[in-house]
């Protein structure tokens, strides 16, 4: 089957004459791969890294390692935050419980109980008054 390929013009100006250019949109399905082909990327370093001669550890690695790396780095001088992330990533969030209540009563008998509970607190109220 053949896929339909929509193209957006471009019109780009080379030595002063308008010259139109056709370029395949983006799909859906690209735009959800640009995150994981991001940080599949040979990490760059700063020009002001390599003139210092910073993250040179970091040569031939990923933009995901050298990240999970300084992560994991952060995590060890007690940055909190990054000690969260991390366990979160390996050991996944702690699931919330919920806890439920199924009530089987109509208003007037909710209305009922509830006067009920409001008397006895009151009547017990009198009572330490009196004694």
């Amino acid at each position: 089957m053949n896929e339909i390929v929509h193209y957006d013009t471009v019109v780009n100006w080379d030595s002063g004459s308008p010259v139109v250019e056709y370029k395949a949109m983006l799909t859906k399905e690209v735009v959800a791969d640009l995150p994981l082909m991001a940080l599949s990327l040979p990490y760059e370093r700063s020009e002001e890294e390599i003139m210092l001669g910073l993250d040179l550890q970091f040569e031939g690695r990923s933009n995901a390692e050298v990240m999970n790396i300084k992560l994991a780095r952060s995590a060890a001088k007690g940055d909190k935050d990054a000690i969260k992330m991390l366990h979160d990533r390996i050991l996944g969030k702690p699931k919330q419980q919920i806890e439920t209540h199924k009530v089987v009563e109509n208003y007037h008998e909710f209305v009922d109980r509830i006067t009920a509970e409001e008397n006895k607190t009151i009547e017990a109220e009198v009572e330490d008054i009196i004694l």
